[in-house]
């Protein structure tokens, strides 16, 4: 008889409402969980009896949870600034869209431009040290000549045509120096006017090639940007998927907390059906947090 008072409707420990505050373990309030289910109750006596892992295991994921989603937060945080600076660059940026490591393409271009001035330079002059120079030198120049005609494209500005013809006479004159030095190595005719022709061909589609690397590329502080941005959407998907790791968790925790106090219930403490159920769904819906 005084079991079936103990559990009758009137009696305050079983009703549901007192649980309302188990919730706040998705918040601040997570350790003061226990204190708010009723050691009197039948959820006391679950949650401080057979239910005690379940429950501690449920306080530990919802702690989880807070450090999860508060990530999660940042990371987004994150990223948007990163993407908002990138949009500024992108605003801001006079040329083309196309990767900067394109731009390392310049060096082989450089290159190309040097070892074909010397070939002019070798045999004109009498110290190899000096030629390397002079090729130095007249790659440096053509280069910085590229370079100035892709900046006035970029601000829109016409190309003269007097700087098209100077790009014209520095090839010209190139050629007409490795012809000579390559004559001057006892090259045949066609040998050297072959070797003249391709050297010429490397030189003005080097010229070429700067230019329009330069104009079509972004800036390195435009690649940065975007490798960042790729970084900080790669952290804020793995902080997504750790938090739905840790709520799927808790789902599948807080299900089988529901189905082991329904047993409690019906088993120890004797309760009809649909009160236990009842009894149940609000422990589970406790620690339930919101956002889950």
């Amino acid at each position: 008889m005084s079991t079936n008072t103990a559990h009758g409707p009137q009696d305050s420990s079983r009703s549901v409402t007192p649980l309302s505050g188990v919730t706040s373990q998705a918040g601040p309030g997570a350790g003061e969980a226990e204190s708010q289910v009723g050691r009197s109750g039948p959820e006391g006596r679950y949650l401080a009896g057979p239910g005690k892992p379940v429950y501690r295991r449920l306080i530990d994921m919802l702690t989880r949870l807070r450090a999860a989603l508060a990530g999660d937060q940042e990371s987004q945080h994150r990223l948007e600034r990163a993407e908002r600076v990138d949009d500024e660059r992108k605003q801001n940026h006079r040329g083309g869209d196309r990767t900067w490591l394109l731009r390392l393409f310049i060096i082989v271009a450089i290159v190309a431009e040097a070892g074909t001035a010397y070939v002019a330079m070798e045999a004109l002059v009498a110290s190899v040290l000096l030629a390397i120079l002079l090729a130095a030198l007249t790659a440096a120049v053509g280069t910085g000549l590229a370079c100035l005609l892709a900046n006035r494209r970029l601000n829109h500005l016409p190309v003269p045509r007097g700087a098209r013809v100077l790009e014209a006479i520095f090839v010209i004159v190139l050629t007409v120096l490795r012809f000579e030095s390559l004559q001057i190595q006892a090259a045949g005719l066609a040998i050297a006017g072959g070797g003249a022709a391709l050297a010429a061909i490397i030189s003005a589609l080097a010229l070429l090639g700067i230019e329009e690397i330069v104009v079509d590329t972004c800036t390195f502080a435009m690649f940065c940007s975007r490798v960042r941005v790729s970084w900080k959407r790669w952290r804020r998907d793995a902080a997504a998927s750790r938090l739905a790791s840790i709520r799927a968790a808790i789902d599948a925790a807080a299900q089988k907390l529901e189905q082991h106090f329904l047993e409690f219930l019906l088993k120890s403490e004797g309760l009809p059906l649909d009160e236990a159920q009842q009894h149940a769904a609000a422990l589970r819906a406790a620690f339930t947090p919101r956002e889950v």
